[in-house]
């Protein structure tokens, strides 16, 4: 690997993602370390503990059947189900959270860990259908042959479930890190504080940065204790299953089951799908005041007048932090994979930012970037981009590095020994094969910047996009122009996953 690439995306990543946590460090003092473990915060420690174990454990749940129903059996419409079971994640959590606070009288913690176990379900399902499309033909058929259905199940659980609980550690983070859909639930209900709101609670009421980042510090813990076996658990698992001679194995008949299975998974979709999407459409179409077609038409025209330039500043500053992270993601991925020295440690400074509560990491960068010298980056549309490439950009390189890692290393080998340099053999060789992977990390990348309030919220720059509008107009009144703005959002969020549907070619590769 060219020493001068490696160099410059390592700078890069310093400055954008590892700088705010620095900087946020800097600025703890002995004194705000002194409330840090009090009766108050070790009972949000418990609460936020619940509710991350709670919704990760759901979603564990739930995951593992609907990744191996839809992804290695004959369920009718299969494909299409798969399909769809990926949208509770693409949702703003914020906006499931917004659509079932209509459809249940459910309130408090019981409907926050609801909440978070639907939006994060797919991320379990889709590491779970992976990991059971590489397990080997032969390895199926011996278990067919030896006690049906059952006995695959069975051979292959042990297989699957290293990746499907590396999901569910994912999982996990987000839930203890999300601070909208708390905040939002306990607005409408019995309040359900978490840690995330003493963070939020700590910088809003005296600004002073080493007490909110000392407030954070347990929170932080917790992440990075679910964050290292996670990490463990990807870096063991994209050649697991493999054998030399891999073979792909078949569609598994149901029989029988095929209608229990197909009823579960359409509940499931239902959950998380339907209902919440064809809540707003309903109450974007008046509601109980009487639904028609003119008065859902109308509501998106009001959204669109009201949102349009908050539309315009998330895509492009959503485009711009995706494409960003390609070059670095490139870079970094394939250096952190081929560096099996550096694999564990590489990867645990590669997560930091993520490790940082969301909020956190929005002080961080008013704490790096506001400031005379540069004033002029705080106070633009370019502060968003750069807070979102370091928010994000560690996800973009896992997500290459995982691509990296089913790459037969041996054929960089025969480029360099034809006298191709590192820059030519990571363009020419490792680059073009894996170009699903690059598209896809930057995907990821700008679906997650455009769903992004949490670590936004505070920054000045960021009042500007669409979250913040919805944030704002969902706490200020339910009206139905509310709805129709949630829709867009989800239109816009989906988009760049239409497109490559309708003019991609294959499966784009997003796994960290």
């Amino acid at each position: 690997m060219s020493r001068a690439l490696v160099g410059a995306a390592l700078l890069a990543f310093l400055v954008v993602a590892l700088g705010p946590v620095i900087a946020m460090g800097l600025r703890v003092g002995a004194a705000d370390l002194t409330g840090v473990l009090t009766e108050r915060t070790l009972a949000l420690l418990g609460r936020t503990l619940l509710l991350g174990v709670s919704s990760a454990g759901i979603a564990l749940l739930l995951g593992v059947p609907f990744g191996f129903l839809t992804a290695r059996t004959d369920l009718p419409g299969a494909p299409a189900l798969r399909a769809l079971g990926i949208l509770p994640l693409l949702v703003p959590p914020l906006i499931m959270a917004m659509s079932w606070a209509g459809l249940t009288a459910l309130r408090g913690g019981l409907a926050t860990i609801l909440v978070l176990a639907l939006s994060t379900f797919p991320l379990v399902a889709l590491y779970a259908a992976r990991a059971f499309e590489r397990i080997d033909a032969r390895r199926e058929e011996a278990a067919l042959l030896a006690g049906g259905l059952a006995a695959v199940v069975r051979m292959e659980l042990p297989l699957v479930l290293p990746s499907a609980a590396c999901a569910a550690c994912f999982a996990f983070v987000f839930a203890v890190n999300d601070f909208a859909v708390p905040d939002y639930v306990s607005s409408i209900g019995p309040k359900f504080s978490v840690y995330a709101d003493e963070v939020f609670a700590s910088w809003r009421s005296d600004k002073a940065i080493g007490g909110a980042v000392a407030a954070a510090l347990p929170l932080v813990l917790l992440t990075l204790l679910a964050l290292v076996p996670a990490l463990e658990l990807r870096r063991r698992q994209p050649l697991a299953c493999f054998d030399g001679d891999f073979r792909r194995p078949q569609a598994l008949r149901l029989g029988r089951w095929a209608l229990p299975a197909l009823g579960f998974v359409v509940a499931l979709l239902t959950l998380s799908v339907f209902l919440p999407l064809g809540r707003l459409v309903w109450e974007a179409g008046g509601g109980a005041s009487g639904f028609s077609l003119a008065h859902l038409v109308d509501s998106f025209a009001r959204a669109l007048e009201v949102g349009r330039d908050n539309l315009r500043t998330s895509l492009a500053v959503a485009a711009a932090a995706a494409l960003a992270c390609v070059p670095v993601a490139l870079v970094l991925g394939h250096a952190l994979e081929r560096a099996a020295r550096l694999s564990s440690l590489g990867q645990l400074i590669i997560v930091l930012p993520i490790a940082v509560p969301a909020i956190l990491f929005g002080i961080g960068n008013i704490a790096l970037w506001n400031r005379p010298a540069t004033a002029a980056l705080y106070d633009s549309p370019a502060m968003i981009v750069v807070l979102l490439c370091g928010r994000f950009a560690p996800l973009a390189i896992l997500s290459f590095a995982a691509a990296v890692a089913m790459l037969d290393p041996r054929l960089e080998e025969g480029a360099r020994l034809c006298g191709a340099r590192p820059a030519r053999r990571l363009f020419s060789i490792v680059a073009p094969p894996l170009s699903r992977a690059l598209v896809g990390g930057a995907t990821l990348v700008f679906v997650l910047a455009m769903r992004e309030l949490d670590a936004a919220i505070l920054v000045p720059a960021a009042n500007g996009t669409i979250l913040f509008r919805l944030y704002n107009a969902v706490h200020f009144g339910r009206d139905d122009f509310v709805a129709a703005l949630a829709l867009l959002t989800v239109f816009f969020v989906l988009l760049p996953g239409l497109l490559w549907s309708l003019f991609g070619r294959g499966r784009l590769e997003v796994l960290p």
